[in-house]
């Protein structure tokens, strides 16, 4: 780590610059391995989520030791108000969070990435700018990064889920042949009848476990040949 800091020095940084731009690159790299591994099972928190909450916390992190070592010289509590706006942003957070019809929490990475946007205002606001400009740069690198890895890893994800309406039960029943003869193990299965598209038909949310990675596509198109299939999405 010392290594790595003394090149960003060698590059015209100070020293609490170079920890800063170095702390801040591990924390996004860490909170993205603990998202991947959360995603991997299926979560509906994970990659940029976790990475954003990490980077988010170490950001707040730096900033008090720059309040403590340049602002307050040593002594007092400058970064009460730190504290107070990095609770605070929760709330503003969770509303941004909801359950679809399908079930399928969203908003998490829009809470995360308000929260972490807080602890850059903090940053910035302090007069850190340095610490609010390298966070700045690490999120937006490191989400399209995340984004790509997160489509990739999905279309091999062992878990899926998915949403299938079918003309009638005869539908329904040839898609549990199908999924046993596929060795799938059905996780969840729901059926909600305000959701059908026309009130004879058959609908259901499936949650299953392939059982290995397998390409979503590929299982797709094979229930898309499923006769009296009238819609399928995978969620």
């Amino acid at each position: 780590m010392e290594k790595i800091i003394e090149l960003f020095v060698s590059f015209g940084l100070t020293e609490f610059q170079a920890v800063a731009l170095v702390k801040t690159l591990l924390a996004s790299l860490c909170g993205g391995l603990i998202g991947l591994e959360r995603e991997m099972k299926g979560r509906p928190a994970g990659l940029k989520t976790f990475s954003l909450v990490c980077l988010g916390s170490t950001l707040a992190m730096i900033t008090n030791d720059y309040i403590y070592t340049y602002i307050a010289g040593g002594s007092g509590d400058a970064a009460r108000m730190a504290a107070q706006v990095i609770s605070g942003i929760g709330f503003l957070g969770a509303g941004t969070i909801m359950v679809t019809g399908h079930n399928q929490i969203k908003g998490l990475t829009t809470a995360a990435a308000l929260w972490v946007t807080a602890a850059l205002g903090i940053s910035i606001g302090c007069g850190f700018y340095f610490g609010g400009f390298a966070g700045l740069v690490v999120i937006y690198i490191t989400s399209f990064i995340y984004r790509y890895l997160d489509s990739k890893i999905m279309k091999y994800s062992r878990i899926m889920r998915i949403y299938v309406e079918g003309t009638d039960e005869e539908f329904m029943l040839k898609l549990s042949k199908y999924i046993r003869d596929s060795n799938f193990k059905v996780l969840t299965l729901q059926r909600k009848s305000e959701n059908k598209w026309f009130e004879d038909n058959s609908c259901a949310m499936i949650e299953m476990d392939l059982g290995k990675r397998m390409l979503h596509s590929t299982i797709m198109e094979e229930i898309k040949q499923i006769e009296g299939l009238c819609y399928i999405e995978e969620i």
